[in-house]
C-alpha cells in the first residue's frame, strides 16, 4: 500500500514538476497563412527621449514584426531569449501592484529563454496580396492576426516595456510603478508613447523588404493598460489609424471627453471580477476600477453612432488579457487568472479582434 502511495505521489510530482519548467506551448493561429518574424530598431532623431535623465538623448524603439507566410518550415522564434532580464522588472512591478501579495518565484520564468513561439524566422512575406498593418500586440494575438493576412508591430518602449537594448548595447528597464510620470505631466508623457506609433507607421513605409506588401494608410492600433491607454491616445491623434482595440485600460481625460476618430472597441470585464482578483492576488483598488470602467464607458458615449462598442467577458483576471497565462498552467489555480481559463479567453480576444479589424476594413492608401 505504502508502495502505491509513493508511485502515485511520485507521478503527481513529475506532473506538476513537468508543467512548471517545460518549455511553453503557444496555441496555434487559425487563419489560412504561416506565420514570420523578423526585428526592427528605429532610432528617431527628431525626439529628445523625455523620460531619460541622460542630457541629449533621443528615443529609440525596438520592435518585433509579425506577418503571413507560405512558409511551412525553417527555425521557430524564441519566445523571450533575454527572459531573465525581463521577468526581473516585471516581478518588481508584480509585486509593488499587489502590495507583495502575489510574486511567483524567479526560476520559474527561465523556461521562456527556452520557448519557442509559431513564428519561423526572416520567411518570406507572402506575396500578391496587400498587407494592413497593426501596431503593438502580445505574441498570441500578433500571431493569430498575421495568420489572417495582417503585418503585426510589437514595440519595446524604452522605460514603459520592462527591458529595452539600445543601440549602443545599453540595457533600459521600465520605471518603477509610480514614478513614470516623475517630474513630468501624464498627458505629456502619454502623448510621447503615442508618437512611437506613428513612428513605427513612417518606419514600415519605409522599410525596404516590408514596404512591398505593406499598407499604412488605414492601419488598426492594439494596446492592453498602459498599451491601451497609449492605443486610445495615437487613435486621436494619427489620422491613420482607422481602428483602435483597447483592452482592460484607462482612458485619457481627452478620450473620455470626446471619443476616437476611428472604429473603437473596448474588451473589458465586469467590476466583481475586478473586485475578485483583487480578493486572490491584490491590486485593484476601487479607484482604479471606477476610472477604468467609467473612462471606457465615457469615451463609448462620445463615440460617432456605429463607431464604438464595449464588450464585458466575465469571468477574465488582467493578465488573461496578455500571454501571461499560457505560461504556467496552474496560474487560475493560485489566483493569478480569472475563473474562465487562459485558453477560453484568448479564444474570445483573438476571434473579436480578428472580426472588428475585418469590419474596420483597415488597409489601403
Amino acid at each position: 500500500m505504502r508502495a502505491r502511495a509513493w508511485m502515485v505521489g511520485a507521478a503527481v510530482v513529475g506532473v506538476v514538476g513537468a508543467g512548471l519548467f517545460r518549455p511553453v506551448r503557444f496555441p496555434r493561429p487559425g487563419g489560412p497563412f504561416g506565420v514570420g518574424t523578423t526585428s526592427r530598431h528605429w532610432v528617431d532623431r527628431t525626439r529628445t527621449e523625455i523620460l531619460s535623465s541622460e542630457p541629449g538623448e533621443v528615443r529609440e524603439l525596438v520592435a518585433q514584426v509579425w506577418y503571413p507566410t507560405t512558409a511551412s518550415r525553417g527555425e521557430r522564434s524564441i519566445y523571450l531569449a533575454d527572459a531573465p532580464d525581463v521577468f526581473a522588472s516585471l516581478l518588481q512591478a508584480l509585486g509593488e501592484v499587489t502590495g507583495g501579495r502575489t510574486s511567483p518565484p524567479f526560476f520559474l520564468f527561465r523556461k521562456l529563454a527556452r520557448s519557442r513561439t509559431n513564428a519561423i524566422i526572416i520567411a518570406r512575406v507572402v506575396r500578391g496580396i496587400e498587407l494592413p498593418v497593426i501596431v503593438t500586440a502580445h505574441t498570441i494575438l500578433a500571431e493569430a492576426l498575421a495568420s489572417h493576412g495582417y503585418v503585426v508591430v510589437g514595440v519595446d518602449q524604452p522605460f514603459v516595456s520592462a527591458r529595452t537594448r539600445l543601440a549602443d548595447g545599453r540595457v533600459v528597464r521600465m520605471r518603477r510603478r509610480g514614478h513614470l510620470y516623475d517630474g513630468l505631466g501624464e498627458d505629456e508623457v502619454i502623448a510621447h508613447l503615442a508618437v512611437d506609433v506613428s513612428v513605427v507607421l513612417d518606419e514600415i513605409a519605409r522599410d525596404p523588404v516590408l514596404a512591398r506588401t505593406s499598407s499604412t494608410g488605414s492601419a488598426g492600433v492594439v494596446g492592453v493598460s498602459l498599451g491601451g491607454t497609449v492605443a486610445a491616445a495615437a487613435a486621436r491623434t494619427d489620422p491613420r489609424i482607422a481602428a483602435c482595440l483597447m483592452m482592460d485600460a484607462a482612458m485619457p481625460a481627452s478620450v473620455a471627453a470626446d471619443g476616437i476618430p476611428c472604429a473603437a472597441l473596448w474588451l473589458t470585464r465586469p467590476a466583481e471580477d475586478m473586485r475578485r482578483e483583487r480578493r486572490r492576488a491584490g491590486g485593484w483598488p476601487e479607484e482604479v476600477i471606477e476610472k477604468t470602467l467609467g473612462s471606457m464607458r465615457a469615451a463609448l458615449a462620445r463615440q460617432s453612432p456605429g463607431t464604438g462598442r464595449l464588450v464585458s467577458i466575465p469571468g477574465m483576471f488582467h493578465i488573461d488579457f496578455t500571454d501571461a497565462p499560457h505560461w504556467f498552467p496552474w496560474a487560475r489555480w493560485v489566483g493569478l487568472s480569472g475563473p474562465i481559463g487562459a485558453r477560453c479567453a484568448h479564444r474570445i480576444i483573438n476571434r473579436s479582434a480578428e472580426c472588428f479589424f475585418t469590419r474596420a476594413q483597415i488597409g489601403g492608401g
